[in-house]
C-alpha cells in the first residue's frame, strides 16, 4: 500500500510536511518494526532522487538486505537488519536510535551478521527441532533454545553463530514503544493473568514492565 508523508510511522525520520506532497510505499506488515528500501534509497542514504531511480538501482542487483539481492522497492527491512551497496562498498544496520530509526554503517564482516528474535519452536519427522524466527525464516537445530531468546545468524552462512537466552542478566533493547531504542538489563518477571511482562532496569537505573513483543535480546 502507500500512505502520504504526514500519515508514516513516527519512527520514520523524515519531516512530514513538505512543498511537494509524496506517496511512500509501506506494507500492510511493516511499519512499526520496519521501513522500506525505496524509503532508505531515496529519502535517507538519498543515491536516488526518484522511484524510478531506486527501482533501477534495485533492478541492477546492487543492493543486498541480508547478503540477498532484493529487487522490489516495498521490501521491508527491519531492525537489525543490513544494508549492502555492492557498488559503493558500503555496509549498513538499520536500528532505533531516539525512537527514529536510522542507518549505522558498519564493516562489511558485520554486516555479514544480525540478531533475530525466536517466536517459535515445533518438533519435527525425527524429533528435529525447527526454530521460527520473526523475520518469517525456519532454521533447524540441534542445541537447546526457548521462544523469547534471539540468536546471532550469519547470513551469508545460513547458521547460527550463538543463541542469545531470555534470562535475568541478558542485555536487552527495546524495540517497539516509547521506549524503543533504550537499552537495559532483564532483571525479573511480573506475572499477569495472561502471560507476563519483563522488567527491564535501563542503563538510567530506572524499571520498567514490558510486554515480551517490544522486547529483543542482543547480548
Amino acid at each position: 500500500m502507500h500512505i502520504k508523508k504526514s500519515k508514516m510511522p513516527k519512527t520514520w525520520p523524515i519531516a512530514r510536511k513538505g512543498k511537494k506532497k509524496r506517496f511512500v510505499a509501506v506494507p500492510s506488515h511493516s511499519g512499526k518494526k520496519g521501513i522500506t528500501i525505496l524509503y532508505l534509497l531515496r529519502d535517507i542514504l538519498k543515491i536516488a532522487q526518484t522511484r524510478k531511480e531506486a527501482q533501477k538501482i534495485l533492478h541492477n542487483g546492487d543492493v543486498k538486505i541480508n547478503n540477498k539481492k532484493r529487487k522490489a522497492d516495498a521490501f521491508p527491512v527491519q531492525v537489525f537488519d543490513t544494508v549492502s551497496l555492492e557498488k559503493a562498498g558500503k555496509h549498513y544496520r538499520l536500528e532505533i536510535i531516539n525512537k527514529k530509526f536510522q542507518l549505522k554503517e558498519i564493516s562489511k564482516k558485520e554486516s555479514e551478521e544480525k540478531i533475530v528474535k525466536i517466536l517459535g519452536k515445533k518438533i519435527i519427522a525425527n524429533k528435529k527441532i525447527q526454530m521460527n524466527l520473526e523475520d518469517g525464516s525456519n532454521l533447524m537445530m540441534k542445541e537447546k533454545f526457548n521462544v523469547g531468546d534471539s540468536i546471532i545468524l550469519n547470513t551469508k552462512t545460513g547458521k547460527v553463530t550463538k543463541v542469545l537466552p531470555m534470562k535475568k542478566g541478558a542485555k536487552i533493547e527495546i524495540v517497539l514503544g516509547k521506549h524503543a531504542g533504550k537499552k537495559g538489563e532483564l532483571v525479573g518477571f511480573e506475572e499477569l493473568v495472561r502471560g507476563k511482562d519483563f522488567i527491564i532496569k535501563l542503563e538510567d537505573g530506572v524499571e520498567v514492565s514490558l510486554p515480551y513483543k517490544t522486547i529483543l535480546v542482543i547480548a
